[in-house]
């Protein structure tokens, strides 16, 4: 029997010492769990703000007047710059009216403005008005003039066609006739209304003492270099370029005490009756104009204090001290967009103290974040 040895040569096998190896970051685990801690923040974020909190939006108001004219002006000059604070009674700015309407009792100033407010004149300066008048009609004389010679213009380039289609029988020789004396008929008519001018300027030199200026008469203008008569006129005189026919300068008082913050019109620009010549604001109070759910009306009521938040992240207090009797729009900046109009509960939000108003101006028309506990 043949023998075997398993044993003859060394075993070839070693055992190698491992290393241990880290296990590494679940990084998508971590990620799932961050992002399902933050919906769940999220979540009770909201429940929270949306069952335990009244929100409303809101910005800030402060009680303003428009300052407009009755009638149209010239403006001389304001007395006040925008940022300026004014009391009641001061001097806003002065202006002058059209002498026309003061004329022909148009203006409700027609009462009031005397034909003798121009300079060296007086009651019985009726001259004032006749030369108004005359000027008046050479003006429309020399646009009637200027209408002709565009028509007599015109048929200069039209008569020679016309000649050539009644020489082909296009067209009858009556109408050649007929053009022919329409010309002839408006170069009659522009030398009638050129003389007619001719008159009316000889009669305008023979009314009224005999070259003397007509200034306005500018009486207690105020100027910012020191005021004084001299100055006064000197600025009132600057409205003569146009050559208008002016009332004496009158002046617009201040109906409140507050600050003057928009100035639209400049001097010497004309402002019309519709158009608003500045703004003004009252210093105090400053409020919130506040816009409330109708769902949140049982959840507050007047004396309520308020958490007010402005765009710069400053907190305020704020106290609700009355509502409006009808629901309102909400404004365009509150809608939602693609929405339907909602209408909400107004109500007006006045500050605590003092100290409050100052900080309330500073953001005035600027939308706010309102907010209340509901217990």
């Amino acid at each position: 029997m043949k023998s075997v040895n398993f044993q003859r040569n060394k075993a070839l096998i070693r055992v190698v010492n491992e290393q241990h190896v880290k296990k590494q970051r679940n990084w998508d685990r971590i990620l799932y769990l961050g992002l399902l801690g933050l919906f769940l923040v999220f979540v009770i974020y909201y429940l929270i703000t949306k069952y335990l909190f009244i929100h409303a939006y809101g910005h800030v108001i402060i009680e303003s007047t428009r300052i407009r004219l009755t009638d149209d002006a010239r403006i001389i000059e304001f007395y006040v710059k925008e940022g300026d604070r004014i009391e009641r009674n001061d001097t806003l700015f002065s202006y002058a009216l059209d002498r026309d309407d003061d004329i022909s009792g148009n203006s409700s100033y027609a009462q009031s403005v005397n034909i003798g407010s121009i300079e060296g004149g007086s009651r019985d300066d009726w001259w004032v008005k006749e030369i108004y008048a005359l000027k008046k009609k050479t003006a429309l004389n020399n646009i009637d003039i200027s209408e002709n010679e565009n028509l007599i213009n015109g048929y200069k380039k039209e008569i020679k066609r016309i000649s050539n289609e009644v020489i082909l029988d296009v067209l009858p020789k009556t109408r050649l006739e007929y053009i022919q004396n329409e010309m002839v008929n408006l170069h009659v008519q522009n030398k009638k209304l050129e003389k007619e001018n001719r008159e009316l300027n000889s009669l305008m030199k023979s009314l009224g003492p005999a070259k003397k200026s007509r200034k306005i008469n500018g009486v207690n203008i105020r100027t910012k270099k020191g005021g004084g008569a001299a100055g006064d006129k000197q600025g009132v005189e600057k409205l003569d370029f146009s050559e208008e026919l002016l009332t004496q300068a009158k002046y617009f008082k201040s109906p409140m005490s507050g600050i003057a913050t928009r100035i639209y019109i400049h001097t010497y620009e004309t402002a019309l009756k519709s158009e608003e010549i500045m703004a003004l604001h009252e210093a105090e109070p400053a409020y919130i104009k506040a816009y409330f759910e109708q769902e949140d009306l049982r959840h507050f009521k007047e004396g309520d204090l308020f958490r007010i938040e402005f765009p710069d992240g400053t907190i305020s207090k704020g106290i609700l001290k009355r509502f409006y009797i009808a629901t309102y729009t909400l404004p365009e900046e509150f809608q939602k967009k693609y929405e339907p109009t909602t209408r909400s509960i107004a109500a007006d939000i006045y500050p605590i103290d003092s100290l409050e108003i100052k900080r309330w101006k500073t953001f005035y028309k600027m939308s706010v974040d309102i907010s209340k506990l509901k217990l």
